[in-house]
Parts: C-alpha cells; structure tokens; sequence
C-alpha cells in the first residue's frame, strides 16, 4: 500500500498570511502543488488541504487531514516579522514528528539559511499549532523563509520548486523510500496537453468538472476551452492514482479511463 502525506497550504481566501514583500497565500500554494508533484513520482500519495485561492478553517483542515488518515502531515508556511531564513516546529513529543522536522531540515539547509527545529507551547503546555495538535499523524509546520526579507522573498520566488524539493526528500527519508520507482508506463503519447485550446479541450474539461463533482480529484478548470495549469494538475493527478506516467496528455485511452471511473461513482 502506497504512503500517504496530507499537504496542509497555509491561508487562502480573504486569508492572505504574511503579506509584504510576496504574499504568504500564493506561494503556499505553489509549493505545495510542486511538493504533490514530487512526491507522485516516488509513488507517495497526497492530499492537499485547498487547491485553490479559497477560504480554509483549522477545524476542517485537521478533519480533513485525520479523515484522510496519512502517514505524515506537513502544513506549508512562510515567515514574517523581521528574521530571515527557514524554521520548522515539530511535537513536545518528539518522535516521528521530530525526525521528519530534522530531515526536512537537513535539506533544506542546503539551499537557505535554516533557524532550526523548534517546538512552541501554548498556554496550556500543549502543541501551540493546531495542525501538530489535533492530527493523529505524526506533523511538521514549515516556515520556508520570510516574505518581509528582500533576500528571503527573492529566493522563495525563484526557488519555491527546490525548497518543495527539499521537503520532498526529508518526507520521503522519513517514509524509508530510498528512490524513486521504476519508470511508469504511458497512457497516451498524443491527444490533449497543455496550450491546446479547442473542443477535444472543452469536452475534456466537462468531464473532469463531473469527476472533480464525483471526488475523483480536487483540482479546479481553466477559463474557456484552455488547457491550463488547473487542467494539467487534474490530468496528471489522475494519470498518477492510475499507475501512469504523469505526462500531462489526455488522448483517446485517457477518455475511456475517465469515462469507466464516473461510471463507477454514479
């Protein structure tokens, strides 16, 4: 049975986070979508607390997550407030949650200057962060970096791929996976992809808005009939819950496929 990590993205919605030089909301955002990305082609499966610019609560993201039972849990933050560099806090208890904190950390201070691992009570000498607190999984919060820090900002903006990166590689040392899985097989060589924008397209789409409807995946449409990054995300995240090759066409095997897994959710 593949592993799973639940992806809490930090904010969202009238949410912005830390919002100066970058705005907290949308790179949290970002990083997690690279971080699933990853974390596929090692064959570990995800769950993502949004997927999109929307309003989030943490009572419903720490049902979601302990619903979803995962194997780790990771909620994706950034800094403010006049420091500069990466942090992660782990549980009082220790444990797996302070083993994942210390090899996610490990990467990324390859990359960024690292404040450590840390812990943080509340008053009542608990977990002060909730997604710690109330998930049954054992859980990190990653601070990658401050968005009031020009040289942290700058980085996070080019780099936010490599610090999902890093991430991906303390998760998965956690998770015992050494390397990435044989190469998988391709379902479709030619037929939709990105750029494309016609009505193989929009049928498509129509499609995948019905199996996002049937909880097949959780990933939103692009306007108009364009094949767009919400519409590679679905496709690719559908081509990876099947075993393929997440190469980002939808042709004529990717439609059977589709079609067979509505039909079961109807």
């Amino acid at each position: 049975m593949s592993k799973k990590v639940f992806i809490g993205v930090g904010h969202g919605g009238s949410d912005p986070g830390a919002d100066v030089i970058i705005t907290e909301k949308e790179y949290t955002l970002k990083t997690a979508f690279a971080l699933a990305e990853i974390l596929s082609e090692y064959g570990v499966d995800y769950k993502l607390s949004r997927t999109q610019d929307i309003d989030t609560d943490m009572n419903s993201k720490t049902a979601m997550c302990n619903n979803y039972d995962p194997d780790l849990v990771v909620d994706i933050h950034f800094n403010a407030g006049g420091g500069q560099g990466f942090e992660v806090y782990h549980s009082i208890v220790g444990g797996t949650s302070k083993t994942l904190a210390n090899n996610i950390n490990e990467e990324v201070k390859k990359i960024i200057s690292s404040r450590g691992i840390k812990t943080k009570l509340d008053s009542n000498n608990r977990d002060y962060f909730a997604i710690i607190r109330e998930t049954k999984a054992a859980a990190v919060l990653l601070e990658g970096g401050f968005v009031d820090n020009k040289k942290d900002a700058d980085f996070i903006k080019k780099n936010y791929k490599k610090l999902a990166e890093a991430y991906a590689k303390g998760i998965v040392k956690t998770l015992g996976i050494k390397e990435k899985p044989d190469k998988l097989p391709v379902m479709d060589k030619t037929g939709s992809k990105k750029g494309d924008a016609n009505s193989a397209v929009l049928n498509l789409k129509e499609l995948l808005l019905l199996a996002k409807k049937l909880g097949l995946h959780k990933y939103g449409m692009d306007k108009n009939r364009c094949f767009g990054d919400g519409t590679l995300r679905a496709v690719n995240h559908l081509l990876g819950q099947w075993g393929y090759s997440q190469n980002g066409i939808a042709g004529d095997n990717f439609s059977k496929r589709l079609h067979t897994e509505i039909e079961k959710k109807m």
